[in-house]
């Protein structure tokens, strides 16, 4: 017994000396046992408690009245070891939660478990999921679901576990220059964001932010990230020294500017590859714990293109897969592209080489290769130094396309017998980022993160929970799940997150996220040909569909009427599909558009509706900021509208909001 008709009857006991993370879950605990019940319960330290002993399971005073009819052990304390529950055994972020006669033990290996030392924290946000009903749908107040009760009691639970993966990242996107760009647009600034976003995101009950909740977190401590493999100086001091470094472009000159900012390498050139060696030597000397390097050189983008001297273009297998490169002329100062084959092998020839010479010095460090780009597609010479990590990077378009995802989830088989561990960071949350018009593509999640988790992979970074959370925030809230727990059942997932958020609206909101999945499921259905990256995710949504999901919205909130909570989610919902209502019919005529030009009369007519967007994607950020990521929007879809003769709001759509 915790808490008997509002009376609290246990106390919170943290060790002597708690971690960090017990210290955080004993307060996150505390202030949820308030919100359910109404009574706040003491939290003490073990040494607080007086002269206790344990008695046949159960904790005792040595002599007088007991502190409390229960405690409440959270941390690996002094009495948790005496009760028989230790961390021993448990991984990285790894959980205990168990009763005894008068106790329940929360605890992780925390500190002992260095790459990840949350467990004690999770233990307590498992137990308020799991045992109490608690749930976070998605960041800020109205999406965290607190059930109320006078009187809370727990069963006898033993609940051992440690997570598959040692790292578990979403990457949560926050302010940046691009998001700024999308702020100067909106006519906010860099503190109205930051606080807008606080305030959006606080909650009545310490929760840590939403990807806390939900248990993300761990470092498998690997070096990693575009073009890290030498820092910029290097590059700086060899292209003055060795310009044959470089690579050589299709009009036989290796000119590359540094404020490109993105080397390109002949990579089969054997110095070079002797100089890299040298250099990673260097830095390890230096950093004696250091675990891994980094080899990964930049994906794409710049001007400069990837190197056609006779040797590097040796080293590319002519049955590669097909793709488009590109090369930069000297004369003309243009970027053009062309069709050649994919460039994996000779990025894995020059991993190998590189990865072959520094492991004679330093065995023991794990180097760290990509898959992305123009060499995302599987070697056909070459398997990898068997130290190597491939950072493999799924495509944005993943779930636009059954083809481009079979192609994908082939691609992952291929890589696994190449090489002995990978490391997903997908695109694939990325899907309609720029549109934010509802997506929901949960089973198709679920059943590639199943296949991946037990293929090689040892950790995640998804790139990325761009924060639209009223039209695609269930594929959010899934894959944090899955991330825990890699083989739970997706229904019974969505069975939970509606009856919890939504209450007797529930089978309303099921028929609308199903609504939802059966038009991405379409979309994907549908056989194209080019890059499915550009496929238009808001062509589903036509009239007679936002009609009917309208309807769906408005019989929730019928079956909810008196429930303001679940009214209020209702309506975070309805946010969602309005921006999607407005957003369909302006890409219906950029439709239109690319068939026929628009009149000077029908641009005007959009041109009205791109003014009503900005009006309302300026609402949205500041009292709904969570629904929509309107300032990332503005960063991405922007320049489509020139074409429209739009590019920017009109003077009279700014006076309505007093902005110049």
């Amino acid at each position: 017994m915790l808490v008997s008709a509002g009376q609290a009857k246990a106390v919170i006991v943290l060790p002597s000396k708690a971690s960090r993370a017990a210290g955080e879950g004993a307060k996150i605990l505390r202030e949820h046992l308030s919100q359910i019940s109404g009574t706040e319960l003491k939290v003490l330290k073990e040494s607080e408690l007086g002269q206790v002993k344990v008695v046949d399971g159960r904790i005792e005073p040595a002599s007088g009245k007991a502190i409390a009819d229960t405690f409440i052990l959270v941390g690996e304390s002094e009495l948790a070891k005496k009760l028989g529950a230790k961390s021993k055994a448990l991984g990285p972020g790894g959980i205990l939660i168990r009763t005894f006669g008068n106790a329940l033990v929360l605890l992780g290996a925390d500190d002992k478990t260095p790459s990840d030392k949350f467990g004690s924290r999770y233990a307590v946000t498992t137990f308020l999921e799991d045992v109490l009903g608690c749930r976070y749908l998605w960041p800020g107040e109205s999406g965290k679901v607190v059930p109320k009760r006078a009187t809370i009691t727990v069963k006898p639970l033993n609940v051992r576990f440690t997570p598959l993966f040692e790292q578990r990242n979403i990457r949560p996107s926050g302010y940046s220059s691009r998001v700024q760009e999308g702020l100067d647009r909106l006519g906010f600034s860099k503190s109205d964001f930051l606080q807008v976003r606080e305030t959006a995101s606080s909650v009545r009950s310490r929760s840590g932010d939403w990807m806390g909740w939900h248990r993300m977190g761990g470092t498998l401590g690997l070096k990693t990230g575009d073009g890290t493999i030498l820092p910029a100086k290097t590059w700086e001091k060899f292209l003055k020294e060795h310009s044959e470094w470089f690579a050589m472009q299709s009009d036989g000159s290796r000119y590359f500017d540094p404020s490109w900012e993105r080397p390109r390498l002949c990579k089969s050139n054997t110095a070079l590859i002797e100089a890299i060696a040298q250099e990673k030597i260097k830095e390890l000397d230096r950093n004696p714990g250091q675990k891994s390097v980094s080899l990964m050189t930049n994906d794409g983008g710049g001007k400069a293109g990837f190197c056609m001297c006779p040797a590097c273009k040796a080293l590319d297998p002519q049955e590669g897969r097909p793709t488009r490169i590109w090369t930069y002329d000297h004369k003309s100062g243009r970027t053009e592209r062309f069709d050649y084959v994919s460039m994996t092998d000779r990025m894995l020839y020059f991993y190998n080489a590189i990865a072959e010479k520094v492991a004679k010095v330093h065995p023991d460090v794990v180097f760290t290769g990509q898959a992305y780009s123009i060499y995302a597609s599987p070697p056909v010479r070459y398997k990898l130094h068997p130290k190597i990590v491939i950072r493999f990077v799924h495509s944005t378009g993943h779930y636009n396309s059954d083809e481009t995802r079979r192609l994908g989830m082939a691609d992952w088989d291929a890589w696994a017998e190449a090489a002995g561990m990978i490391f997903w960071r997908p695109n694939l949350l990325l899907w309609g980022r720029h549109e934010a018009v509802p997506g929901n593509y949960v089973h198709k999640l679920a059943e590639d993160f199943s296949h991946i988790a037990h293929n090689k992979c040892v950790g995640t970074d998804f790139d990325s929970c761009m924060h639209h959370w009223a039209t695609q925030g269930l594929n959010y809230y899934v894959l944090a799940k899955l991330h825990w727990k890699d083989d739970l059942n997706v229904d019974e997932v969505i069975d939970d997150y509606c009856r919890s958020g939504f209450g007797d609206a529930s089978d309303q909101i099921k028929r609308y996220l199903a609504r939802v999945e059966q038009l991405t499921n379409a979309t994907a259905a549908v056989k194209r040909e080019g890059d499915t990256r550009s496929v238009d995710v808001t062509e589903p949504y036509t009239p007679e569909v936002i009609a009917e999901l309208r309807a769906l919205l408005k019989s929730a909130d019928k079956v909810a009427d008196g429930d303001n909570e679940v009214s209020r989610r209702i309506e975070f919902l309805r946010v969602g599909l309005d921006f999607t209502e407005l957003q369909a019919k302006i890409y219906r005529w950029l439709r239109q558009d690319s068939r026929k030009r628009l009149s000077d009369a029908e641009r005007d007519e959009v041109g009205k509706l791109l003014d009503e967007k900005w009006l309302l994607m300026r609402r949205i950020f500041e009292q709904e900021h969570y629904a929509v990521n309107v300032a990332a929007l503005c960063w991405g879809e922007w320049g489509r509208f020139r074409r429209l003769g739009w590019s920017g709001p009109s003077q009279e759509a700014k006076g309505k909001v007093g902005v110049d």
